[in-house]
């Protein structure tokens, strides 16, 4: 994690079924949504908007809401237990894949399985990272 995630929160994660995209993946590609910074700060200080917007075109975090039949199926992939399922939050490649406005007005990202680099295994991915 790059050290200016220190100074930023992030908004609450919707659950899956809480997100409508309007699109389906074909091919190796996911589908993701990635978190989105809260403007403003609890102590009411709002977030320069060139920050929040490198942050939410070059963010690395998100949530895998589709995947199709295609992704992750390789034979030789290294661990068929730890392929990434609907639901989890995932970390990805800063800058991958193709950002798209979905149905429900949330951006999202269609990217190729190989750009999702890992699984966060805790509960939940911290909302503000200490300095």
């Amino acid at each position: 994690m790059s050290l200016h995630h220190s100074t930023l929160t992030f908004e609450p994660m919707p659950k899956v079924e809480e997100t409508n995209p309007g699109m389906k993946p074909l091919e190796f590609n996911c589908l993701v949504l990635p978190r989105v910074i809260q403007r403003q700060r609890a102590s009411g200080i709002f977030v320069p908007e060139t920050a929040a917007a490198r942050e939410d075109e070059g963010g690395d975090e998100g949530l895998l809401v589709s995947v199709s039949p295609l992704a992750f199926n390789e034979q030789d992939f290294p661990d068929p237990a730890a392929i990434p399922g609907i639901g989890q939050h995932v970390m990805f490649a800063r800058y991958a894949g193709k950002s798209f406005v979905g149905a429900d007005g949330r951006v999202y990202r269609v990217m190729k399985d190989k750009e999702i680099l890992g699984v966060r295994t805790a509960a939940a991915a911290p909302a503000k990272v200490a300095a």
